[in-house]
């Protein structure tokens, strides 16, 4: 046990630096994003900072660039190791249980926004996503940046990694989901965000392709943006308990949601016809 325990933060130096390095890149995309801002509308720093949270165009630039530097930066942080797959996760032997297990986490997602209103999770950041969502820099960064990124660090890095260095399955899996969860530093997608991790890297450790928990992540974020789109800022009024006849039905769907994704979920990875990310 000890020298399993001892492993495991051996092969945590490299996530835990990759996890670094996310925060010090988003740090100086903000900071250089407002520098030029300063520059270019000739007020001081102190102005520009003050004006950021609620310049919409700048928050969705600097999004953008952050996730365009992190993905380069894992993306040659990782690779040296070659244990990552980038093949299509719909091979003809294994498209229909794919398909199936990603159609099956669409169930979770939507288990897990009724379960976060329930909950009554604050959302701290809820006013700057729907100011994103209604700029097209924003569902850019929201719906393309953010889900190609942040699979690259937590499951093609971060996840990769973990299982490369031996760690189980459920170990690495965990591991990249939790990460996942706390670095949105935001209540309600903490919750939110950890859950979803672990059906990403699910679909990541059994269909042996990145592509898989990318195209889940895209989707689940587009379907966000498009909700802001279509009903505007009245999204912030909108409840999926009142919409399906309150809190009583609300838990009883949410439930039965949650064990339809987890059983179905639970026979995808039980499954022997699988390709877990190996080295190439």
């Amino acid at each position: 046990m000890i020298v399993q325990i001892n492993n495991l933060f051996l092969s945590l130096k490299r996530p835990l630096l990759a996890l670094f390095l996310l925060v010090v890149v988003q740090f100086l995309c903000a900071a250089g994003v407002l520098a030029i801002s300063a520059i270019s509308n000739n007020i001081n720093v102190n102005e520009a900072i003050m004006n950021f949270a609620t310049d919409t165009q700048t928050l969705c630039i600097s999004s953008l660039l952050s996730n365009v530097f992190i993905t380069c930066i894992c993306l040659y942080l990782f690779n040296r190791n070659n244990y990552n797959n980038w093949k299509s996760p719909f091979r003809k032997t294994s498209i229909i249980r794919n398909s199936i297990a990603l159609l099956t986490c669409f169930i979770g997602t939507f288990a897990l926004d009724l379960m976060s209103e329930l909950l009554a999770l604050p959302n701290i950041m809820e006013l700057q996503i729907i100011k994103m969502c209604q700029h097209p820099l924003g569902i850019a960064a929201i719906s393309i940046g953010a889900p190609i990124g942040e699979e690259i660090v937590f499951r093609w890095g971060i996840m990769g990694h973990l299982l490369q260095k031996g760690n189980s399955p459920f170990i690495a899996i965990l591991i990249s989901a939790l990460l996942f969860g706390l670095i949105h530093a935001n209540p309600i997608q903490i919750f939110f965000a950890s859950a979803m991790g672990m059906m990403l890297g699910l679909l990541y450790w059994r269909s042996g392709s990145i592509m898989l928990p990318i195209l889940l992540h895209c989707v689940n974020n587009s379907l966000a943006c498009l909700q802001v789109s279509l009903l505007g800022n009245k999204v912030r009024d909108f409840s999926l308990v009142e919409t399906f006849g309150g809190y009583s039905i609300a838990w009883c769907l949410a439930l039965t949601c949650s064990l339809l994704c987890s059983g179905i979920l639970w026979w995808y990875s039980t499954n022997r016809k699988h390709n877990t990310p190996t080295t190439t």
